[in-house]
């Protein structure tokens, strides 16, 4: 069977749902969306009761706790073997896929056979599962019918080893389904009756159970020359199935339990046998798996999703919910479905435009899987943007200017290069995301888009006046002479050059200065020195010239072009000088829109350093401190 719309209905955090699930589907979106909650309702819908037990109701399963009103599940299953359609025909109904719509009659052009099956929870905690469709008459959608469905679910709370277990209703159970299996079970039961004849037997049991014999017989309780024995007990059908555990060759021959694998391997295994079960005559599972990517690493993830291929492949239906950018990276925009913090309806990646689903798949390896799972992504550049931005907002942080990055919803992208920005923007824009880019003024084009297009909920602009228009020349205007000259310092200490390497690449980048300054420059011993001999405007230029070298691909001393290379300069500088003004000014503003609510759309905060006043340390002019 296949679900082909599912409606949830005030159940826990989910006030109204609606799902045209594919044959893959893949939650995502920030904790408490109601991701695993979609899952518990499918299953709370669809799983026969056997071999599980599941928690009574309680008030937390209503939407706000408020149990008046109820709340109510319902699917439509279609795709229904022709046993199953001969069952139900009286409950009937049809489905036309191109509007989604439920029509009266099973038949016609364009339409599907279809039941409606719904699970309602009362005010008096009562669930009552029934057939939708009115003229059923709130008919029993019953345990036979359910267990036919195929259901299948592996929570995060669930053990995958019970699964693997012969527990009734479990997939190894589901697997020997079929088999007649009494004969092996009896061979089971008689050897385990031989082996309690050679228990008995053995040299350090029989002289024990033979005086104990004697002391019953002194008693009275005897008879004659036997003693006791040790019997196995009597055990049933399923009693013998359940000792037995699935075990798994290991190295050298040695054979490791189930148990002892860690919980990754076990999901593995299992997944093995969902696949083993989808390929079964007459059966086509729904598998839901809530988060599969614990405890395995990127290599196995992406594994684990090239076998989760199978059973769509062969005629089920996959349900799940991830965090792991190496999971969604193995589905198309057609399987992904958003879940946002809002309560907005589901966004369904479905629904982008081509052009949007073309840029996707091409960022899919980086910054578009990514950004998905970010409620609010902020676009930068490139691996240095990250970490300079990551520093100064912790600093800002821990002394109270903001809240963290994390608590408002912001997540750095990389978009691995200012060409790539708006492509990614227009992506999650159409997936539903507040996108905040930072732009550079530098690049006119990129800029442009970014403001026509409308795609960015807010723009974070660097300033517009020459050598201020990039991320380096910020930094190099934006804080004192002296902090830069300790990042400097701090930056080509890490790479472990010394002063002469240091004050050789210097001189080379330095514009032609009056002889004083030049001879000075010469003698300098630190970079502060250095820079202290220049006239301010050609030192700071100096300063973003190092930061960002032009020309030939070699490392320099000073080269700020790796996530690490961002981390040492920006904690040098907040360090000395605490965080650059225009950038504090600008990440408070952020924050005041996004506690605004994202709004206005299209919001822009400019990277504006402030008027220079005079720096002690300096031959001039120079920025005030960032912060305390």
């Amino acid at each position: 069977m296949r679900i082909r719309r599912l409606t949830v209905t005030r159940y826990r955090g989910l006030e109204q749902l609606v799902l045209h699930p594919g044959l893959c589907t893949v939650l995502i979106g920030p904790s408490n969306t109601g991701k695993s909650t979609v899952l518990e309702a499918l299953d709370l819908l669809l799983h026969d009761g056997v071999g599980r037990g599941r928690q009574p109701l309680s008030e937390l399963d209503y939407y706000a706790r408020d149990i008046q009103d109820g709340f109510e599940i319902e699917a439509v299953l279609a795709n229904l073997p022709a046993d199953v359609s001969a069952d139900v025909i009286d409950h009937l109904e049809g489905w036309r896929d191109h509007d989604k719509a439920v029509v009266s009659e099973p038949g016609g052009d364009g339409v599907e056979p279809i039941i409606r099956v719904r699970v309602t929870g009362s005010s008096e905690f009562d669930l009552e599962h029934t057939f939708a469709k009115t003229e059923s008459n709130g008919a029993r959608f019953g345990i036979g019918l359910r267990r036919r469905v195929g259901w299948f679910y592996d929570g995060r709370s669930r053990d995958p080893a019970r699964e693997l277990a012969f527990y009734q209703g479990g997939a190894l159970d589901r697997l020997f389904e079929k088999a007649e299996l009494t004969e092996p079970v009896d061979t089971l039961r008689s050897a385990l009756r031989g082996g309690a004849d050679a228990f008995n037997s053995h040299r350090a049991v029989k002289p024990v159970l033979q005086q104990l014999g004697g002391d019953l017989r002194d008693w009275g309780l005897g008879h004659d020359k036997d003693h006791p024995l040790f019997e196995i007990g009597a055990l049933s059908h399923r009693e013998l199935l359940q000792t037995l555990r699935l075990a798994i060759p290991g190295a050298d021959g040695v054979t490791i339990p189930l148990l002892r694998q860690g919980r990754g391997a076990q999901r593995l295994l299992l997944v093995t046998v969902l696949l083993r079960l989808s390929r079964k005559a007459g059966l086509e599972p729904i598998v839901a798996l809530d988060e599969p990517e614990q405890a395995l690493e990127p290599l196995r993830q992406a594994q684990l999703v090239e076998m989760l291929h199978d059973i769509p492949d062969t005629g089920g239906q996959l349900f799940l919910t991830t965090h792991s950018p190496d999971i969604i990276r193995g589905f198309t925009p057609e399987d992904v479905v958003i879940l946002s913090e809002d309560r907005r309806p589901a966004k369904a990646l479905r629904d982008m435009s081509a052009q949007a689903k073309q840029g996707y798949e091409r960022r899919l390896d980086g910054p578009a899987a990514r950004g998905l799972f970010a409620p609010i992504p902020l676009l930068v550049e490139g691996p240095s943007d990250v970490p300079v931005l990551q520093t100064f907002w912790a600093a800002m942080a821990k002394t109270g200017e903001v809240k963290s990055m994390n608590s408002l919803g912001i997540d750095l992208i990389n978009c691995e290069g200012v060409g790539n920005q708006p492509q990614i923007a227009r992506v999650l824009n159409e997936s539903g995301k507040q996108v905040v880019v930072l732009a550079e003024q530098d690049r006119p084009d990129e800029l442009a888009t970014h403001r026509s297009e409308g795609y960015c909920a807010a723009l974070i602009v660097h300033d517009p006046h020459e050598g201020r228009q990039n991320l380096e020349e910020s930094l190099a205007t934006g804080a004192p002479l002296t902090a830069l000259a300790a990042a400097l310092k701090a930056l080509a200490e890490d790479r472990g050059y010394d002063w002469t390497s240091q004050h050789g690449d210097l001189k080379a980048r330095r514009n032609s200065l009056p002889e004083d300054a030049q001879a000075a420059t010469e003698a300098a011993t630190t970079i502060e020195e250095f820079l202290a001999a220049m006239p301010e405007p050609q030192a700071r230029a100096l300063v973003a010239k190092t930061l960002a070298p032009k020309g030939k691909k070699t490392i320099t001393p000073f080269e700020m072009k790796g996530a690490r290379q961002g981390r040492v300069f920006a904690e040098a500088l907040v360090k000395t000088a605490g965080v650059p003004h225009a950038f504090r000014a600008a990440f408070m503003e952020l924050q005041a829109w996004i506690r605004a609510g994202c709004q206005p759309h299209g919001h822009e905060i400019t990277l504006t350093a402030p008027v220079p006043v005079a720096d002690p340390h300096s031959n001039s002019a120079a920025p005030p401190q960032g912060s305390a």
